[in-house]
This record gives C-alpha cells, structure tokens and sequence, in this order.
C-alpha cells in the first residue's frame, strides 16, 4: 500500500481542487448531485384495498429531496433514501421498494401470525435533463400481500365475527394507485 507524504500535500493541492468529495465535504447520507426539494400532491386515481384501508387518503402531501448521477435517482423521504434508475433520456425513472410489515400488535398477539409484503413502485419523468429539475410527474402504486405462511383473514372487512381483529383492507391481496406532482420549492445547497 502507498502512502502520501504530507510534504508533498501542498504541491498536490491545486491539482486536486473540484475534488472536495475526497475530503469529505459530500454528506455521506446524501448521494449524488442534488436537485432540490419538492413538494409532491398525491392524488389517488383507484383502490382495490377499499375506502380508506390503511388509512389512505383521496390526496396526500408530502416532501422529498431528489438527487442525481449517471443513471441514478435518489429519492430522501426523510426516513430513508431509495435508489432508482433513471432512463437514457435523462428524465424517465422508476424507483422500486418493498417493506414486510407484521400486522399483530399487542392486542392481536394471540392470532395466527400475519405479515403483509407492501410492494412501491413509482414511474415517472423529471421535467428536464441535468441538474436544473423545476418539476416531475409520476404514478406511485403500492401492492399489499400477506407474506407466505401468514394468516390475515381478520383484518380484511367482512371478516368471521370470531375473528375479532381490526379490519384495515376490503380486500387482501390489493393495490392503491396515486398520480403524483412534484413542484421544486427550495434550490439545492
């Protein structure tokens, strides 16, 4: 392994500036070149999981900071950030997750087990190319499953009254589908 005399730094210096990543100015939490905040209005254009199941609303508001390189988007929900791919044509992406969630709860800990597999996938188009992205659209689907195994009869409306848990979906597999649109509201620092 080679090792950089620090005598030789200061001659190294000019070469090395535009390279501030390598000392660590980039945050680490916050991949690529960032494109800004957007503020994003979700509206739900269909639902097989039935009138509010899980609590989804006919609209929905939330940020995200979007961030980008060479064939990757970066999507910051503030929880976490997923990775997506961006096309060729520099503005089409799609961005895919999956989360399994095990539905008992304290009160519900004596039933059969249940996990329910939510599966994201979001499509969609940057309004332009590069780094100067004033707004996007895009269509965001979740599908629920029961994960293999599980046994989730009683949180599906219309349930056997002896199963006495909380109903939280009309039907069990399903999917909601919203229509998003994405307007920048705060310039990337």
């Amino acid at each position: 392994m080679r090792t950089l005399h620090l005598a030789l730094l200061p001659a190294l210096l000019p070469a090395l500036t535009g390279c501030a990543e390598m000392f660590g100015n980039k945050d680490a939490y916050q991949p690529g070149d960032p494109l800004g905040t957007y503020h994003v209005v979700g509206t739900r254009t269909s639902s097989q999981c039935g009138e509010g199941a899980l609590g989804a609303t006919p609209t929905w508001e939330f940020d995200v900071d979007l961030a980008r390189e060479d064939g990757v988007l970066y999507w910051d929900n503030g929880a976490q950030v997923l990775t997506g791919a961006i096309a060729e044509d520099g503005v089409t992406f799609s961005i895919d997750a999956t989360v399994v969630v095990d539905m008992r709860t304290e009160a519900t800990a004596g039933y059969p087990p249940c996990s329910v597999e939510r599966r994201d996938a979001a499509r969609g188009a940057l309004a332009a190319p590069g780094d100067d992205v004033e707004a996007f659209s895009a269509t965001l689907r979740y599908d629920f499953a029961p994960t293999a195994g599980s046994q989730c009869a009683d949180l599906v409306l219309g349930a056997p009254t002896e199963l006495q848990g909380e109903p939280v979906f009309g039907a069990l597999p399903c999917g909601i589908l919203y229509e998003l649109a994405g307007t920048r509201t705060a310039e990337p620092e």
